[in-house]
């Protein structure tokens, strides 16, 4: 299946018209922009900006998101980071093209949406703390961490 394909069936199987701009296409899923590029001939790159992480707050938000990437047990699969020019926090999971169908595809597109929602929030939560009180927040996949 190419890139071209895949976008065709996610609009078919979705019912509406989706636009490949020179190899990307945005959606929104459960209310989370996810921007779907074409990385190679053969590998796809999903990815969603979660927003900007205040400069005194990224100590507290770093060894979470490090700990969420260690073996993806908080990410589903994907990696955060942080854009070094906008500060952004990010989500991103690349797939072999090859790997997806319409079907799969649109399933990493919902959990990857659901992942981006639960650390926007993780995000948002160390964003608005205190520095002196950090809260507390649910790990996406069982447990608690301390951001």
């Amino acid at each position: 299946m190419t890139f071209g394909e895949l976008v065709e069936g996610l609009g078919a199987k979705l019912g509406v018209e989706i636009e490949d701009a020179g190899g990307a296409v945005a959606f929104e899923i459960d209310g989370e922009n996810v921007v779907l590029h074409l990385a190679d001939e053969d590998l796809v790159l999903v990815r969603a900006d979660l927003g900007e992480i205040p400069p005194d707050r990224r100590d507290a938000l770093a060894p979470a998101a490090l700990e969420a990437n260690f073996l993806y047990k908080g990410t589903g699969g994907a990696t955060l980071a942080v854009n070094p020019v906008d500060t952004h926090l990010h989500l991103q999971k690349y797939n072999w093209l090859g790997r997806l169908d319409v079907d799969k595809a649109l399933d990493m597109l919902s959990r990857f949406a659901e992942t981006a929602v639960a650390w926007k929030r993780i995000a948002s939560d160390a964003a608005a703390a205190a520095p002196e009180a950090p809260p507390q927040a649910d790990f996406l996949y069982g447990g608690v961490i301390q951001v």
